[in-house]
């Protein structure tokens, strides 16, 4: 279990240094574009821009033009893993409340089904009897690897939803927005 903390430890302070270098990057090229679109507005249309503000107006851009997707990927990849642990608890506890509750069938109950009168399984006619418990007792981990998915869809879909419930319009309605 260390071992995997340290991998996930490790990986993580990598994709954070190359994320801040991108941010980074990124940030100063946005900053230059702005520099033009507000020499640009400056030069063809001053009426427009004349209650807003130099820094207002670079605020805007960037909330317009900064890609977001890396953004919303990353919180979603660290969603996914900080979601595994609390994942795995609820999908136990439903294993077990099914087990008190007398819902989850035995294995042995399993097998008795899969087998046929000479002892092999019905949809396996060389398996032993033994190989019925086995398959039924691994039937678990079905369930298990559905409700993974399951809570990853989750996931997704809230950031997708909040993905683009918050995408900015184009510039010039973002900036009739931000000067009312």
């Amino acid at each position: 279990m260390w071992s995997f903390l340290i991998a996930v430890a490790l990986i993580a302070v990598v994709v954070a240094i190359l994320y801040v270098v991108w941010r980074r990057s990124v940030l100063r090229e946005i900053a230059q574009g702005a520099e033009i679109e507000w020499q640009r507005f400056q030069d063809n249309e001053p009426e427009f821009l004349k209650d807003m503000s130099k820094a207002q107006f670079e605020k805007v851009y960037r909330r317009v033009n900064y890609p977001r997707f890396p953004d919303y990927a990353l919180l979603a990849l660290a969603a996914f893993v900080v979601s595994l642990p609390v994942t795995f608890a609820i999908l136990s506890l439903f294993a077990f409340m099914a087990e008190v509750m007398g819902l989850s069938p035995q294995p042995a109950e399993i097998a008795n089904y899969l087998l046929i009168e000479d002892g092999a399984m019905r949809f396996v006619r060389s398996a032993p009897p033994e190989a019925a418990v086995y398959y039924a007792r691994d039937l678990s981990g079905f369930y298990y690897f559905f409700g993974v998915l399951i809570a990853w869809i989750l996931i997704v879909l809230g950031f997708t939803r909040h993905y683009h419930g918050n995408r900015p319009g184009y510039l010039r309605d973002e900036i009739i927005r931000e000067r009312q």
